[in-house]
């Protein structure tokens, strides 16, 4: 009776855990890094030689409340489709109303060859330093 009580006693523990090997970590995707520029770095440029070019991606709505008079307008989900209207030989500034979305499409510009910025704070920023706007509809 002792071996058959031994051996009911062995296969009724649990089963020792199994080990697998984890797979190696995925490396986590890099944060874009965009630079920015501040509105009286901008101010400065905008009287040189060379001016960047301004793109204001907001809507159409927030373009009719408030814009740059000198910038040119393409809401940011049309830029694919038009970025052959960009310049890539001239440095372009992407805002929007407070900077984050500039971002994003300045992220994206400099992934297909521009040479982009975004504009710290958008015109929201612009606005408050003193940036020459219109308001109203256009």
């Amino acid at each position: 009776m002792g071996l058959f009580k031994s051996l009911k006693t062995l296969f009724s523990k649990p089963a020792p855990p199994s080990f697998k090997l984890a797979a190696p970590p995925t490396p986590e995707p890099e944060e874009p890094v965009v630079p920015t520029v501040y509105v009286a770095e901008l101010r400065t440029e905008l009287t040189g030689e060379q001016p960047p070019l301004l793109l204001d991606i907001r809507e159409i709505y927030e373009w009719n409340q408030v814009r740059i008079p000198s910038a040119l307008h393409i809401p940011m989900n049309d830029i694919p489709a038009r970025l052959q209207e960009l310049p890539q030989a001239t440095p372009i500034v992407v805002f929007c109303a407070h900077g984050s979305r500039s971002y994003g499409v300045a992220h994206y510009l400099i992934e297909n060859g521009y040479p982009a910025r975004s504009l710290d704070g958008g015109i929201t920023q612009w606005h408050l330093q003193g940036g020459v706007v219109e308001v109203g509809t256009h």
